[in-house]
């Protein structure tokens, strides 16, 4: 039986369509990826990272526990593509939370094109919630 909710089963799927090709997605796949997904929610059995960090200190330190995790294994191979995939999903949203929804504000925060950030939008599954107009 699946662990969790219907949420998190869709996230999964969403998560593997974007991050392997391939026509057929493996068990070995799904495995790697639900542990993935255990050990990037809370890395080192609860440890948090601490908040003073810049962005590029807490993806190091997090890299570092998650290496740390398979005990001298290496991690399944495409972890470039599962990064950017996990990092780029709440970049999008929080961009898109900033400018309420507002693309081409949105576009303009990250560098991005306007057509490229909804590419991205649609990909990832971000919702996308308008601010509703004041009178």
């Amino acid at each position: 039986p699946w662990p969790g909710n219907v949420r998190e089963l869709e996230n999964l799927v969403r998560r593997l369509a974007a991050l392997y090709s391939q026509d057929e997605i493996s068990a070995e796949i799904i495995e790697a990826e639900l542990k993935t997904g255990e050990r990037s929610v809370v890395p080192d059995g609860g440890a948090l990272i601490p908040d003073d960090l810049s962005i590029g200190q807490a993806v190091e330190h997090f890299l570092q526990r998650y290496f740390a995790s398979f005990a001298g294994d290496l991690p399944p191979s495409g972890l470039y593509q599962r990064i950017l995939a996990e990092v780029e999903y709440p970049l999008v949203l929080a961009s898109m939370t900033a400018t309420r929804g507002n693309q081409i504000k949105a576009a303009e925060l990250l560098g991005l094109n306007r057509n490229t950030l909804r590419k991205k939008i649609r990909e990832l599954g971000v919702n996308v919630y308008k601010a509703a107009r004041q009178p």
